[in-house]
């Protein structure tokens, strides 16, 4: 048989529950210790408005320094070189901390190179390369860098720059070959150019510098790669017209 259960007695129904016993302590506590109480409330109260406070401000930031960039970045594919170098330079220095902020350090130097100030250009490509970036980006910044250090006269740190840029997997890649023939070419390493326009053809052949890479490629004594056969096979296409 299964055992009974025993039915609660009329002491033990005024027994006190724990639960209600707990709280009555914690009520206890609380009214005995109010001024903890009240600071810590207001404590928990100062952390939420602090937390409000922050994300306002970071979100204020933010939303300013996407309304400058925007504003720069349309003066710049107009063409208006000063007056958005100047936009860029502004919201860098004052936005640096937000993304487009530091995006506009990037843009300030390609809007320097524009109105040929290699100096200005260098700093701020160091200073967007200074911090963290997509593969992308970098090799960007690296490319420009090393046309601004080229204008400079700076062959060497040219070189390392554009072979820095060459090695990062990004779309840039064939536009950084060309840079980097160029400046080796200016720099008296014949050799090193032939192989840099060479690989360009080869990797490129319907690359938008592909007929500037042929001309020097021929001047400097070299030989242009065989250009890729056509769809057609070699043959005239015009056979294929119907009379």
């Amino acid at each position: 048989m299964s055992a009974r259960v025993k039915r609660p007695s009329h002491k033990d129904l005024k027994q006190p529950d724990e639960f209600v016993t707990a709280t009555g302590k914690v009520v206890e506590w609380a009214q005995q210790n109010q001024a903890i109480v009240k600071y810590g409330a207001a404590g928990l109260v100062a952390v939420l408005l602090l937390i409000i406070g922050v994300s306002w401000w970071i979100s204020s930031r933010n939303a300013t320094a996407n309304r400058q960039f925007y504003s720069a970045i349309e003066l710049y594919q107009a063409d208006q070189w000063s007056e958005a170098y100047d936009g860029f330079v502004a919201l860098a220095n004052d936005l640096g901390g937000t993304d487009y902020g530091r995006l506009a350090t990037l843009y300030a130097g390609r809007a320097a190179l524009q109105l040929d100030k290699p100096d200005d250009a260098i700093k701020f490509y160091r200073q967007f390369l200074g911090g963290s970036t997509t593969v992308p980006l970098q090799q960007l910044a690296r490319l420009n860098l090393g046309r601004a250090l080229a204008k400079k006269g700076d062959t060497a740190a040219a070189r390392t720059e554009l072979d820095a840029a060459r090695e990062l997997a990004g779309p840039a890649k064939p536009e950084v070959t060309i840079e980097l023939a160029q400046v080796e070419e200016a720099g008296g390493a014949k050799e090193r150019a032939v192989e840099l326009y060479g690989v360009y053809l080869e990797d490129n052949p319907q690359g938008p510098a592909k007929e500037f890479a042929r001309a020097r490629l021929i001047a400097l004594g070299g030989t242009p790669p065989e250009a890729p056969a056509s769809q057609f096979g070699g043959l005239n296409p015009l056979q294929f017209q119907t009379q």
